[in-house]
Order: structure tokens, then sequence, then C-alpha cells
């Protein structure tokens, strides 16, 4: 078995078909990979959808499995626990690739014996999808970067929180031992990622259009709702947590880890930033992000530090308007109440 895709599956009956398909049209044999798809608790007819579908389609290496309702962390690590292919991949069930894609993906990281291989993706706002490109060999040509360790990747490119992005070996992630954080509803692809680049010997980059992310509405990630919102802000404190413990497992007297260090920490702020901006968009509880931001100094993660990049590098407006406000606790908590009161702001 050369690849499994890994598939959690929460409520996603108007998209997991559409998925199924993609991966139908990626040229590899039936008997070169498997689509592993654990459904977390669905509440709408999303395994009944999948079985309907591997039916019609006569499909015959799609393992479906299902769980109590954990988060996609959970999922993603037990469709790990009964992967069987060389690589893994984690996509999303209302996510699509370019056609021929993993044929090529995986050919170059099977002939470059690769421990990760990141490659590009598209946001796509639902409803308007247009057709997926077909890739092939060709059009790889000269178009990746040299092998390097995963430290070094991480100091010469920006390091991409999502899991989909990449492309795993899984004899690598089973020696090291990384799985998903369980307790995290979100943000969890981004310590994930961080983790394996940082055990990672062999990994590159191809630039090729590969993968689509589709925008869907009344996911965590864009919902409104005040439970929904404060689940995803909490999963940001934890993502920063995390990264701190990242951080200092790398000795600063080793002159090659105080660049990654200086990453992680750009990282880091940049979480805390996105976390802030997140509060004033969906109105979080004023109360709430005053306790947030008394942890987050404790991490030395705020005030931020425009020095130590992530925020504020390319941008005046943000440097020199919206830093000042944001690193005035008093001025930010403030200006949030108000912003409560007057929804036009």
């Amino acid at each position: 078995m050369k690849l499994s895709i890994i598939i959690p599956l929460y409520n996603k009956e108007k998209y997991i078909e559409r998925c199924l398909q993609s991966l139908l049209d990626q040229g590899l044999s039936s008997s070169d990979y498997e689509i592993i798809i654990v459904d977390d608790g669905s509440k709408d007819s999303s395994v009944a959808t999948v079985n309907n579908y591997v039916n019609k389609k006569n499909i015959v290496n799609v393992k479906l499995i299902s769980q109590i309702n954990q988060g996609p962390s959970a999922a993603r690590n037990n469709g790990l626990r009964i992967a069987e292919g060389d690589y893994l991949y984690f996509l999303d069930a209302d996510d699509l690739l370019s056609k021929n894609a993993l044929n090529v993906l995986l050919s170059l990281s099977k002939n470059k014996n690769l421990d990760i291989l990141e490659f590009d993706t598209k946001e796509v706002e639902e409803g308007k999808l247009t057709d997926l490109p077909s890739i092939n060999l060709e059009d790889i040509k000269n178009k990746y970067t040299s092998i390097m360790k995963g430290t070094d990747f991480i100091t010469q490119n920006d390091l991409r929180n999502q899991a989909w992005r990449y492309l795993i070996s899984r004899k690598f992630l089973l020696n090291t031992g990384i799985l998903f954080l369980e307790d995290m509803r979100a943000y969890e692809d981004l310590i994930f990622t961080a983790s394996v680049f940082l055990a990672s010997t062999r990994t590159l980059k191809v630039d090729i259009d590969a993968h689509r992310y589709i925008k869907v509405a009344g996911s965590i990630v864009t919902s409104k709702k005040p439970k929904k919102n404060l689940e995803f802000i909490l999963g940001m404190v934890k993502a920063v947590e995390e990264l701190d413990k990242l951080i200092k497992i790398n000795d600063r007297s080793i002159p090659e880890n105080k660049l990654v260090i200086s990453k992680l920490k750009a990282k880091q702020q940049a979480v805390v930033y996105a976390l802030i901006i997140r509060a004033f968009k969906y109105r979080l509880n004023s109360n709430d992000l005053n306790k947030i931001l008394d942890q987050m100094k404790t991490l030395n993660a705020y005030p931020i530090n425009p020095k130590l990049g992530g925020v504020g590098n390319n941008n005046l407006t943000e440097k020199l308007v919206l830093l000042p406000i944001i690193n005035n606790k008093t001025l930010l908590l403030l200006g949030l109440n108000i912003s409560k009161k007057f929804s036009f702001l």
C-alpha cells in the first residue's frame, strides 16, 4: 500500500461525495491507496452519503469507521492507527484535490525518500469553485526545492499551519510518536506540523497547484456563534502554550536553533494577533479576553513585539495604528466593550 488518505468527517453530507469524487481522479490504482474516513459522531446523513456513494461507484478501498464526537484530532489519530500506506495524507471532507495530484506527489515523495512534502493550495469560497486542473510529472520539473532538514526548512520558508498541505511518511511519523493533540479543537494542525518539521531530516516543497481549500459557512473557523467562537479562541490559546513548549525544548545556545526559535516565536505572535482580531470580530466577552491576555503575558507572548516578526513587518497601518492599540490592554478592552454596544464598529 503506497498511500493512506485520512478524512475526519463531521456533518459534511453536502460535501463528502464531491471530496470522494476528486480522490477517484488521482491516477492511482485502488490497490495503491486507501481512503480512511473517520466519522466523528455526525448528526446528519454523512455516513449514509458515504455508504451510498461507495456502493454506487463500487469503491473497494474505503474504510469507514465511527467514533463518538471527540473532534478532528482524535479522528485523525484513529485513522492513523489503522493506516497501512507508506505515505499519509490528511484531507478535510469539504476540500478537493487537482486531478492526478496525489499520483505526482506520491511519486516525488517516494523517489526522494522524503519525510515531508509540501505543495500549494488555493482558497475558494463555496459556490465559486471552477474546474480543477490536471497535473502531470512534467509540471513539477524544476519546481521543487532541494531536500533539507525540517529545521532548515522552517528558517527558509513560512511554516504553514494546515496538515492538508503535506504528504508525510508513515514510517517517519510513527518513529517520532507525534500525534494530533486531542484536547485542541482549533489550531491543532499548527502544533502537529511544527512538531513534525522539527523532527524531520528530509523535507521538500514543490510549487504545484494541488489542493483547494473550500471556505464553508458554519464551520468552527467561520461561525459567529459565541460558544463556537470561544471554543476556537481557546484552541488558539492552547496553540500559544504548545508553541511555547516547542520553543523551550530548542537549546538557544546552539547557533542554528536561534533562527528556528525566532520563526516559532514569530508564529506564536501571529496566533496572538489573530486571536485578538477574532475577539473583536466576533465580540468576545471582555472578561474572557482580559484573562486570556494575562495568560499570554505569562508566556511572554503579549504585548506583541513587532521586532520578533510575524506581525507588523510589511504593513505600516498595522504597525503604527493597530499594534499600539492591541498592546494597550486597557484601551483594547475599552474598545471591545464599545464595539459590542455599537454593532457598526
